[in-house]
């Protein structure tokens, strides 16, 4: 018998057995990832204060504005406003919709942060 075939059941032995273990290990690997991806972290400040937002439509010949409660503020130019989800929302999209927020002001007076509440979280606040 050659050589080369005595070394084959070893050479498959080896393959096997490598297989095997990648197959056991990579799922276990990717757990943490999925189960991140499954858990949505939001962390809003203790200090953000809660009101009724509403966004006028953005207009070319004036500034941004926006209504807290009922009270005109500027908006900055960096203004972050999160959805329940804690994505990024577009200005154009939910203005003129009246939307439960908490939210911070920066140094001016101007809303710099928003997030959007979601229904348990409104509960949660008051």
């Amino acid at each position: 018998m050659p050589a080369n075939r005595a070394a084959r059941p070893a050479l498959f032995a080896l393959v096997r057995a490598t297989l095997l273990a990648a197959s056991l290990v990579l799922p276990a690997a990717l757990l943490p990832a999925t189960a991140y991806a499954q858990q949505a972290l939001r962390v809003i400040p203790a200090d953000a204060a809660k009101a009724k937002l509403v966004l006028a439509a953005p207009s070319p010949s004036a500034p941004q504005s926006a209504t807290l409660d009922g009270k005109t503020v500027g908006v900055a130019p960096g203004l972050r406003l999160f959805g329940t989800d804690n994505q990024l929302l577009p200005i154009g999209v939910v203005a003129g919709q009246k939307l439960p927020v908490r939210f911070k002001l920066d140094l001016y007076g101007q809303l710099l942060t928003a997030w959007v509440l979601t229904e348990q979280e409104q509960k949660a606040a008051q």
